[in-house]
Order: C-alpha cells, then sequence, then structure tokens
C-alpha cells in the first residue's frame, strides 16, 4: 500500500473528474499518500507535538479523518457507526481557534487526558476504509445520492487534511523525507531556473464577468458534474473591474529583497535560521548578477523548510514564498501594489485559460504583456473570447498531485499568465 507508484493523481479533468463520486483508484491513491505522509515521514515520539501550537497534536488526525467519514457513511446508510462509538467525542471536529485572540474558539470535540493509541486508531482506520470500499462497490451507488455525497465529502475532508497535515509537519525540526522518493537535485533545478528566467511581466486583465460555484438544487438525483459545499451553492454571477496583475507569484528572493530594504527581521514561518548572521550577500556560489536583479539581497544564512529537510536559500530563491496575508501584503504595499481579491484571483484564472489557450492554437505569445516589471503601466485590455467557464481545469503544468514533494521555481514563467494552480506548487 505503500509503493510510491501508486500515488498518482490525474491532472486532467476528463480523468480527475469523471464523475461526481470518487473511484476506488482515486480513494487508493490518496489512502497511499496519507500512509506514505503519516507513516513514514512522523517519528512514532513525536505525534503527541503540536508543530502549530493553536492545532491539535498530530494524532488527532489519524483519528479524525476515517471518524469524519465514518459519521458521513453512518447517516447516508442509516446504519450504525464503527467501533469505538464514542470517536466521534473526541475526533468529530478539531481546534482552529482565533489566530489573533486564541481565546475565541469554536465549538470542538473534546480533548481528552490521553488519546487511544496509536494501534487502536489505525485498526479503526482499516474498518472504516473497508467500510468505505464496500459501498463503493454497490450497484445502486451511481443513483443514490446520499451516499454518493457522503463519499465525496469524506474524499475532500481526506485531501484537504493531507495538505494541512503536510504544512503542519513543515513546521516540526523532526520531520522525516518520504519513503521510497530520492531527495532532488534542488541546486541542479536551481541553476537550470537561473538560465531560464524571464522578466514577471504585468498582464492586463479585461473586465469580464465570472461565474462563482455552482447551482445542485434537485437534492433527489446525482449531479451532473459534482457536489459542492455549502459555501459553493449557488452559482452566481460578478463582474470585475479591469485591472493589471504580474505573471507569476512573489519568490523567495523578491521576499527577502523587501526584507533587507526595510529592515524587517521576521521571516516567513516557511523559511528557518542556519546561522546568527541574518544578512550577506553571497550566493553559495550561484550567480548573482542579474538572478538577484543587482540587489546583493541573498540571505545566506537561512534556509527554506521542506520535507527533504531545510533547502539553501540559493536553492529555494526562486520558488514562490510561502508566508501569511499579512506579510505579503506588506510586500505588495512595498511595491506600491496590493493583493488580488477573492474575485479578482478568480478573473486572472478565467483570462489564462483564454491566453494560453490561444496560444496552444495559433502560436503567439500569450496575450499583451508589458516588459517592464516595477509598477503596472496603462495599455490596451484585450478582451476575453471564452463564452463559458468550465467547472474544472486542466492542471497539467501546474505542480500539484505530488509531481514534486516540494515548490518548484515560477521565474522560467514570468512571460505567461499564471492560472489555476500554476504558482509553483506550496502547502
Amino acid at each position: 500500500m505503500l509503493s510510491p507508484a501508486h500515488v498518482t493523481f490525474p491532472t486532467h479533468p476528463m480523468e480527475y473528474a469523471s464523475g461526481p463520486v470518487p473511484s476506488w483508484e482515486e480513494w487508493r491513491s490518496l489512502w497511499t499518500a496519507w500512509d506514505i505522509v503519516s507513516k513514514t515521514m512522523v517519528p512514532r515520539d513525536e505525534l503527541m507535538s503540536k508543530p502549530i501550537k493553536l492545532r491539535n497534536a498530530l494524532i488527532f488526525y489519524f483519528g479524525h479523518i476515517p471518524t469524519f467519514l465514518d459519521i458521513h457513511l453512518t447517516r447516508a446508510t442509516r446504519g450504525k457507526p464503527t467501533d469505538p462509538k464514542y470517536y466521534p467525542q473526541i475526533f468529530e471536529r478539531g481546534i482552529d481557534p482565533d489566530v489573533d485572540n486564541p481565546e475565541q474558539c469554536h465549538d470542538h470535540s473534546e480533548i481528552p487526558d490521553e488519546w487511544p493509541a496509536l494501534g487502536e486508531i489505525l485498526n479503526y482506520q482499516e474498518q472504516v476504509r473497508s467500510r468505505a470500499q464496500s459501498l463503493l462497490r454497490k450497484e445502486d451507488l451511481p443513483q443514490n445520492r446520499l451516499l454518493g455525497e457522503a463519499l465525496w465529502i469524506g474524499f475532500e475532508h481526506e485531501a484537504m487534511h493531507l495538505e494541512t497535515f503536510l504544512y503542519m509537519l513543515l513546521q516540526s525540526d523532526k520531520i522525516l523525507p518520504p519513503l521510497g522518493f530520492d531527495k532532488p537535485d534542488f541546486e541542479g533545478i536551481a541553476r537550470q531556473a537561473e538560465l531560464s528566467a524571464k522578466p514577471n511581466q504585468w498582464f492586463r486583465i479585461p473586465e469580464q464577468t465570472i461565474t462563482i460555484g455552482t447551482n445542485d438544487s434537485d437534492l433527489t438525483k446525482m449531479p451532473a458534474q459534482s457536489f459542492a459545499w455549502d459555501n459553493e451553492k449557488p452559482k452566481r454571477s460578478v463582474t470585475v473591474h479591469t485591472f493589471e496583475a504580474q505573471a507569476r507569484a512573489i519568490t523567495n528572493r523578491e521576499y527577502a529583497h523587501y526584507l533587507k530594504e526595510n529592515d524587517i527581521h521576521r521571516i516567513p514561518a516557511s523559511w528557518v535560521i542556519q546561522a546568527a548572521n541574518s544578512w550577506n550577500n553571497t550566493f553559495n556560489g550561484l550567480h548573482t548578477n542579474g538572478v538577484s536583479n543587482g540587489h546583493g539581497n541573498s540571505m545566506d544564512n537561512y534556509a527554506v523548510r521542506t520535507v527533504f529537510g531545510p533547502v539553501s536559500f540559493a536553492w529555494a530563491a526562486d520558488w514562490p514564498v510561502m508566508a501569511s496575508y499579512d506579510e505579503l501584503a506588506g510586500y505588495a504595499e512595498w511595491k506600491k501594489c496590493r493583493l488580488p481579491t477573492f474575485e479578482e484571483a478568480r478573473s486572472i484564472y478565467k483570462h489564462a485559460a483564454t491566453l494560453n489557450g490561444q496560444a496552444s492554437v495559433d502560436g503567439l505569445s500569450n496575450g499583451h504583456a508589458t516588459l517592464e516589471s516595477e509598477s503596472p503601466t496603462e495599455g490596451p485590455v484585450r478582451h476575453n473570447s471564452i463564452k463559458s467557464e468550465s467547472l474544472f481545469v486542466d492542471l497539467s503544468n501546474a505542480n500539484v498531485g505530488f509531481k514534486d514533494w516540494h515548490p518548484v521555481p515560477v521565474t522560467p514563467n514570468g512571460d505567461r499568465l499564471a492560472g489555476q494552480g500554476e504558482m509553483g506548487g506550496v502547502w
């Protein structure tokens, strides 16, 4: 079950969204990925730790994921919960307090004085998985909306918490690399990105109407494409004004320059200090002229956290920076810009799909982009020619689905407006 060969997630909508209910193969890949992360990347003596202090201990998630699934399967089948029946009391809902005031926290499951033994939790997990597998074989599943939605929501929930667990592990100094995956040649990747880097261009995003969410009003039938969470319904349209956006995400290098120029010494949680001295101007042998845009802004004593351990800042300089909203908003303000709203981000994705689709047909460059990377300028608007929007997108060019267990450089894409999922891959 832990074979890396089984960690395969398709990226084309015809494969990953072929129907509203996840298939057995999709479940198997998800469970394999979860088992690799939870069973091979966490030392057993670290399961009671809290890499993020405001969240539950790591062991909570071992029980939370199958408990959540079992609760929904029980409701859908009007059956009996899997033993131990008291698990929902401690595993149904985690804690997620307000960051600014941790005393404010929503209702959550009680936190026991002592968590159940790991072996007991894993046995429960196997029982719930077997239950799900048997239900996936039911002949009437294509017509059983209640059961289909329970399986869908359990799958979505586990996939989201796989990401939760990974970004929690990244905050732990005790994280182990994933079993069966070799450590990448980070230096080689960095050097190739240096050779392929392009200026981060500005793209004019035309005024356009975007569609958000989906309709799923008939609760007696299977949806045509997908189920949806409550906040994704109903479908609504929003007209987004014209604005400009840069092609790609902010990099570690660019964020480091911002910190240095403003004498800010609070670093993102995704970075780690490797030495006492904060600032210097070298790149561990990597070329600095041009790559650092002449600023000499490297932080040679810092590294970026990965599942393979801290990676030299020089090798991760062109990755997308992983930082909080407030940190990135500070950077944007310093650049005399701002972060996009949710609706603007969706408008960017829609326009990127137009540009990249046209480029694949006529072989032309990806739209009208200004070559300067300092600030947006006035320019012609290129109107969107796509009349409809798909609920799912082609993720072939995106670093998703464990293609890589780490972010990848985004600087080679400075001349191409990044679409949905094309921000380099971060947790």
